[in-house]
């Protein structure tokens, strides 16, 4: 069930843009985002959530495709939101990433990896004031910290989407958010996407 939520979400296509750039990706019907049948499926590119990562190799995990980890190379090119540059050191656990790379003598060597911005996924447990808690569905309990300038919307159906609000956040209700951790590991929340039911 709640793969299905998440699902959902995904097909709408409306949260690559927020996590490869931060913003509001805009609706399917005015402005297509491209998507994996669109494009042709490139041998030589992972993408998924960075779960592990040191000064010489990233580990990335794809829910389809399991772990891949990729070595660091004097190459090796970082970018951000729309192709910004970055370095390795902002590369962070959670983070979405796109990595390019090479195959040589059985190791994966990391050609160009797109930083995209961290997200959580989970349960709502409550929302008090200016924080959501939630537990993820590895068990995890993570406090989503939002703004005045958190985005919030609802997902309505396949790429359909309306504006929502914190009002509409409620214990059981399934969301996902993107944003950024801060130093007490707790999670800011730039943007929330939910389905009511």
């Amino acid at each position: 069930m709640f793969g299905k939520v998440f699902a959902g979400i995904a097909a709408a296509g409306v949260l690559a843009g927020v996590l490869a750039t931060g913003a509001m990706a805009a609706p399917a019907a005015t402005s297509p985002t491209p998507t994996t049948k669109q494009r042709p499926a490139a041998k030589d590119a992972f993408g998924g959530i960075v779960t592990a990562i040191n000064e010489s190799q990233l580990t990335v995990k794809n829910t389809k495709q399991g772990s891949k980890t990729f070595a660091r190379q004097d190459t090796t090119v970082v970018v951000k939101g729309r192709n910004e540059k970055a370095s390795w050191s902002e590369i962070e656990i959670n983070s979405r990433v796109l990595v390019r790379y090479e195959t040589r003598d059985g190791k994966l060597y990391a050609k160009r990896i797109h930083i995209g911005r961290p997200h959580v996924a989970g349960t709502v447990a409550s929302v008090n004031g200016n924080v959501i808690a939630i537990r993820t569905r590895d068990g995890k309990d993570v406090k989503l910290t939002v703004n005045a300038s958190t985005k919030y919307f609802e997902i309505t159906g396949k790429k359909q989407r309306k504006p929502g609000s914190l009002k509409d956040i409620h214990a059981g209700m399934r969301l996902i958010a993107a944003g950024s951790y801060d130093s007490s590991h707790n999670f800011d929340a730039a943007l929330v996407a939910y389905r009511s039911k």
